[in-house]
């Protein structure tokens, strides 16, 4: 039985007064153009085949004519080409046919909903750079209809800048009273209290970053079976008030909070048996190049072979050079083996592209793809940018359940952006079915490793 209950109620500073919103309308956005897309749409309403059919040839046609599209290869060809269509590069088209596939809309929808995120990202993470202490989060609505920015207190100037590039209705919420930083460190204290408690067999944390809301999902063990045992067990866990500060608390005790790894038939990047590989990190000092792939699997194996998708063929042996499952997520690294590192990734059975960007902690919102050997590609939604397992910190979770056994360590990603690697599922609150969810790419840069890009 799930019994939620709210610890505390909504302080004030958590609501943002009407003089600190800015909304730009969609009306007064710039609005973005495609010129040679509807060249594309145009053709193939003529030649009747379908836009992915002329895109693709498009594609295809530019890569053989353009010297540029294959020039810049330093670790040899790979199946995404150089090129763009208007301001979308060739790995992004290849990933919003995927999203157009899972979400059940044509081609061209799928680029007016997301075509824009990338803009999004960039602006988010340069505003959180930015502003530290001020930023409170950022969301892209699912649908791609707009965007929403917090601050702590006025929204800044370079702020409605970068909102004024977008396509779309955004919202800039200023006067919320804390920023994501602070936040973020209210739920680690929950977590640990919660997670401390003799009653607690298990727990999840995250946080809705529009409310300032901390959800906490706990297990209770065995002998806390009846309603009045729940419902005591619940006063006693409650955090403090000084624990979570001016941020509420949904507590709810739940018959299953487990974070589950998946480590059995994986694979990603590259085979590693029972796991798979994420992305090649390169040392920020000495250069020294490894293999990416998920803490436990890392944890399980201090030796590992290493294959190659059929097509490319070659294994090695790698050995486990550090692991990690705790504060800084689930990741870990092994040696590169006999092979030579190369700053490409398998982002399908078979197809490779370049890394060209490490992508910071995707915002809620943002799309995102993931490869695993069990159930190859697929692409998801972030749903808690920042969320805690009862062992693993610092953890993003999607809306999708799309993963298995076998994908963890894989690589999660969009265009040739760097997300993170595979962890498993976590459920959380509300749910009926576990949810996919990976580290972010930069908690390897706490060992001063960065995924190597082009």
């Amino acid at each position: 039985m799930v019994t939620p209950i709210l610890v505390a109620a909504p302080s004030p500073a958590l609501a943002a007064p009407a003089e600190g919103t800015i909304v730009l309308s969609a009306s007064e956005q710039p609005e973005t153009e495609r010129p040679t897309l509807d060249r594309l749409k145009r053709s193939a309403a003529r030649r009747d085949i379908t836009l992915e059919e002329a895109v693709d040839g498009y594609l295809t046609e530019q890569a053989e004519e353009a010297a540029s599209a294959m020039a810049d290869r330093p670790d040899g060809p790979v199946d995404t080409p150089d090129v763009m269509i208007d301001d979308l590069p060739a790995a992004e088209l290849e990933d919003l046919t995927s999203l157009a596939e899972d979400e059940g809309i044509g081609f061209a929808e799928a680029i007016e909903r997301h075509g824009w995120q990338s803009d999004f990202t960039a602006a988010a993470e340069e505003l959180e750079a930015s502003f530290p202490a001020e930023f409170s989060g950022a969301v892209r609505a699912e649908d791609g209809s707009r965007a929403w920015f917090g601050f702590k207190d006025e929204v800044p100037e370079q702020a409605v800048k970068l909102a004024e590039r977008l396509p779309v209705e955004v919202e800039l919420v200023g006067g919320r009273g804390f920023s994501e930083a602070e936040l973020a460190a209210a739920q680690n204290r929950t977590h640990d209290a919660v997670y401390r408690h003799p009653d607690v067999t298990d727990a999840i944390t995250a946080y809705e970053i529009e409310t300032g809301e901390i959800v906490v999902e706990a297990e209770l063990d065995e002998q806390a079976t009846t309603q009045a045992a729940q419902d005591a067990a619940i006063a006693e866990i409650t955090p403090p008030r000084t624990l979570s500060g001016r941020f509420p608390v949904d507590m709810r005790i739940v018959g299953d909070a487990t974070a589950e790894p998946e480590d059995r038939y994986i694979r990603g990047g590259g085979l590693l048996q029972t796991c798979t590989a994420g992305f090649n990190l390169r040392h920020t000092r000495t250069g020294t190049k490894r293999i990416a792939t998920a803490g436990h699997c890392g944890r399980s194996k201090a030796k590992r072979n290493y294959d190659n998708h059929s097509r490319d063929g070659g294994s090695t042996t790698v050995t486990r050079v550090w692991w990690h499952k705790g504060t800084w997520g689930d990741i870990a690294y092994y040696s590169r083996g006999g092979k030579t590192a190369t700053r490409t990734f398998y982002h399908d059975w078979n197809s490779k592209r370049y890394v060209d960007r490490r992508g910071g902690r995707p915002p809620k919102g943002t799309k995102v793809c993931k490869f695993g050997m069990a159930s190859g590609k697929s692409c998801a939604t972030v749903r808690y940018r920042r969320a805690n397992g009862s062992t693993v910190r610092n953890m993003v979770i999607t809306d999708t359940a799309g993963s298995a056994p076998g994908d963890s360590g894989g690589p999660w990603y969009y265009g040739g952006t760097a997300y993170g690697v595979h962890f498993g599922k976590i459920k959380t609150q509300g749910d009926t079915a576990m949810r996919a969810s990976f580290t972010p790419i930069r908690q390897f840069e706490h060992r001063n490793y960065r995924v190597w890009k082009r």
